[in-house]
């Protein structure tokens, strides 16, 4: 019941979002803050990348999900780090209590990664609910998709191959600003 309850509530502030939130390209040497969503094995795998982006000047908000009771204590210098572990859940464990989303929802981000390679509910209910003007992530079966996403191969899937490939479409695509 709870997971029908969580999912409803996903598509409805998605669909929410697809009307209020400001949808745009945002070239990489623009990005000011970037807010990677991960399970805890794809956060201990891309916490050094993550540390060289932050070395470019960029914000890194880094939200990590830990599917324990215990929570792990990961931090990385120079980023801020959430941790959410299943105490933090609500509702059979399928959405984040309301003072983690509201901290999320508070953020401003310029571009969400989501870096997460499996269809996680609560990560699915944070994406949903992020208002950045681009989301970058994986294919696949979401109920908040991204706006850019690449397809790897599954039994090759790493959090940290995926943020590389991310980062190399996303640094390699060029605007033209046809307004000047």
């Amino acid at each position: 019941m709870w997971k029908y309850l969580t999912e409803k509530s996903i598509r409805h502030r998605f669909a929410k979002s697809r009307k209020i939130r400001a949808k745009r390209f945002v070239p990489y040497r623009e990005a000011s803050t970037i807010v990677v969503l991960a399970d805890m094995q794809g956060a201990q795998q891309v916490g050094e990348a993550l540390r060289v982006i932050g070395s470019e000047g960029k914000k890194i908000v880094l939200y990590h999900f830990t599917f324990a009771l215990q929570k792990a204590g990961l931090s990385f210098p120079g980023i801020d780090t959430v941790e959410v572990s299943l105490e933090d859940l609500c509702q059979g464990n399928t959405r984040p209590r309301s003072e983690i989303c509201r901290r999320f929802e508070s953020l401003k981000p310029d571009v969400l990664v989501d870096l997460t390679l499996s269809d996680y509910l609560p990560v699915a209910y944070l994406v949903a609910s992020s208002n950045a003007p681009m989301r970058l992530g994986l294919k696949k079966d979401s109920l908040a998709p991204a706006d850019i996403m690449v397809q790897l191969e599954s039994e090759q899937a790493t959090a940290e191959g995926l943020l590389r490939n991310l980062l190399f479409y996303w640094k390699n695509i060029a605007v033209k600003n046809n307004n000047s």
